[in-house]
Formats: structure tokens, sequence, C-alpha cells
């Protein structure tokens, strides 16, 4: 007389545990489209590197700060699109030691461009610029690459 089982095998729940946990990946790292990484990146350089223009007049000074402006808010209008077209997630766990490491480096760039222009001049701001971007594409680019087919 056979005996009925009553439950999976361990390899059956083995891999229905493995399931779940991509799928959990898959909905808490989300795909970003291709252009989303390039795009802050390009636009973080932007930014900074537009300080690095001198010699303007009053009018054109205040066209470049509005454009600072502009471009920030389409930064920010970027991420959010990106990171609100997608239905909220319960639970999600934010690495946040990552995130404020992070956040403390990106805001340090400008401070030292700040610091240091006066004494170097203001091609410092190329170079924060392009320390931004290289920042935003050295996170970026593995996440998008781990994260694509998800």
């Amino acid at each position: 007389m056979e005996t009925q089982r009553s439950g999976p095998t361990p390899e059956e729940a083995r891999r229905a545990l493995d399931a779940a946990e991509q799928e959990e990946q898959a909905t808490i790292n989300r795909p970003v489209p291709a252009w989303y990484f390039p795009s802050l990146a390009l636009t973080a350089f932007t930014i900074a590197g537009s300080n690095a223009i001198e010699g303007l007049g009053v009018p054109m000074r205040i066209l470049q700060v509005a454009l600072i402006v502009l471009l920030a808010a389409g930064m920010g209008a970027i991420a959010g699109v990106v990171s609100v077209r997608e239905p909220a997630y319960q639970g999600v766990r934010v690495p946040w030691g990552k995130v404020c490491a992070g956040g403390l480096a990106a805001g340090a760039v400008p401070i030292a461009a700040i610091l240091l222009d006066d004494a170097l001049g203001s091609w410092v701001w190329l170079v924060a610029g392009a320390i931004l971007a290289a920042g935003i594409l050295a996170v970026g680019i593995p996440y998008q690459r781990r994260h694509r087919g998800a």
C-alpha cells in the first residue's frame, strides 16, 4: 500500500523558495530604462559644469541660475517619473547606511568645489561635475545590468 505525501519534497520546497526570492528581488529592484542613469549623470555634470562659466553680466548670470534650477528640477522630475511609475511595494528594506554615505559623498563634491573655486579657479566645477557623473554611472550601470531582466 502506497502512502500519500503530505507536502513537497525538499527539492520542490527549495525551488519554490528560490522562485519566491527572485520574484521579491524583481519587485524591490525594478529595472529602470537604459537612458535613466546616463541622463542623470549628464544633468549632474551640466549643473556643476555650468558654474565654471565666469565673467557673465547680471542678465546672463540670472539666466545661468535659472538654467541650473530648471536642470535640477528636471533631474528630480526624471527620478520621480521613474520611481513613481510603478505601484509602491510594502516592506522594501532600504540600505540606509549606503544611501546616507552616498548622499554625503555626493554633497561633499560641490562643497569642495565651492571651497576650491577661489584658490584654484572655476575649472574645479568641471572636475566636480565629472566626479558626480562618474559616481552616478558607477552606481547606476551595475544596477542596470543586474536588474534589467528582472
